[in-house]
């Protein structure tokens, strides 16, 4: 059974690992971004070798239907690890020791259920909110709304979306897996089966802060509940006596930890998933926040990484080219890249004060 637990354990610290590697910009310079990269350029061949032709391109296919199409799986996996976790948290912690150990008492019970309640509250919410989807008839009001934004760079005026038949709005992108242009596009979510954008990031955002605020919750209460078993034992208390040495030892928080790992193997084992959930979206959420800083979205961010990209290596093979030879049109082209360069690295940092503001204060 530990085998078991180890496993599971296992599967979703490798899942959620994973999952972070595809939210991550290939073009970035963290320590995410560089593995991404490597793993982009070599998995596949590595992957192929190891497991054939044929697995590979069932792999690549089950991959694409996954991330590309717009299907329910993300949102059955958020039911059956969210509630199975919960479950099992609710059997052998809430029922089990709330109530029963000097640090938690049955208020605990109450408040956790709460938060799991808001928790499935905002991810309907997020589920269900248009995320200001651009038609013909509201295209205009959309333009207006974001005429600042229009750079002649990442965002160029009188731009159509030959799909929609509209006038592109800044910011806006049309998403190929739900096929509608969406206003503010940030990203599209596979665990709520649609697009991020303008109308229904604050949900997102509240989605993502209740599930870790449940999770730390979570990792907190069963801490102090083991804490409390070990005093309610006396395993401080005791003496340990060395199989090899004969030797006895006194307790310490390591000893005390096995002994009780031994005898709630499944409290102590969700309590090590609440953690990697909390770690994870925790992560994710500080990202998200650092880009309402910047006044930026994730697909922003990037097309600013591949605009930046093809930029740097343009400039660079042209003044390579006017060290050996200077031409009126290289000259033109290296102004024109230069003023492009700086339209994209001009800062745009609005606070985070004044982000979030603005995002809360979207009509639905």
């Amino acid at each position: 059974m530990e085998g078991i637990l180890l496993f599971i354990l296992f599967a979703l610290t490798t899942g959620s690992f994973m999952y972070m590697l595809v939210c991550t910009d290939s073009n970035s310079r963290t320590p995410m971004g560089m593995i991404r990269r490597k793993i982009y350029t070599s998995g596949p061949s590595i992957t192929k070798k190891l497991l054939g032709d044929k697995i590979f391109v069932k792999l690549q296919q089950f991959y694409n239907y996954v991330f590309y199409t717009n299907n329910r799986l993300g949102q059955i996996a958020y039911f059956v690890i969210f509630w199975v976790a919960f479950g099992l948290y609710g059997k052998f912690g809430l029922l089990k020791h709330f109530g029963n150990t000097p640090y938690v008492s049955h208020i605990h019970s109450v408040c956790g259920s709460l938060i799991f309640m808001f928790c499935n509250y905002f991810f309907y919410r997020t589920c269900t909110t248009s995320p200001g989807i651009i038609t013909k008839e509201n295209n205009d009001e959309y333009v207006k709304q974001f005429e600042q934004y229009y750079d002649e760079v990442q965002y160029k005026q009188n731009t159509s979306c030959s799909t929609c038949n509209i006038i592109k709005p800044a910011r806006s992108k049309h998403c190929r897996i739900c096929n509608i242009c969406v206003s503010r596009f940030d990203h599209h979510c596979i665990w709520v089966r649609q697009c991020i954008g303008q109308k229904n990031y604050k949900y997102f955002l509240l989605f993502l802060f209740t599930h870790i605020f449940l999770s730390l919750y979570g990792v907190v209460a069963g801490i102090l509940c083991l804490f409390g078993i070990a005093q309610k034992q006396q395993l401080f208390k005791l003496t340990y006596k060395n199989a090899v040495t004969g030797e006895i030892h006194p307790a310490t928080f390591f000893r005390v930890f096995t002994v009780i790992s031994n005898r709630e193997t499944f409290f102590v084992f969700i309590i090590f998933v609440c953690l990697i959930f909390f770690v994870t979206l925790t992560a994710f959420f500080l990202y998200h926040l650092n880009m309402i800083r910047k006044d930026l979205t994730t697909n922003e961010r990037i097309r600013k990484n591949d605009f930046e990209k093809s930029f740097l290596n343009e400039m660079y093979e042209l003044q390579e080219q006017q060290k050996r030879k200077k031409d009126d049109d290289s000259i033109k082209r290296l102004a024109q890249l230069k003023q492009c360069w700086n339209s994209l690295n001009k800062k745009r940092v609005q606070g985070l004060y004044e982000g979030l503001r603005i995002v809360f204060s979207q009509p639905n």
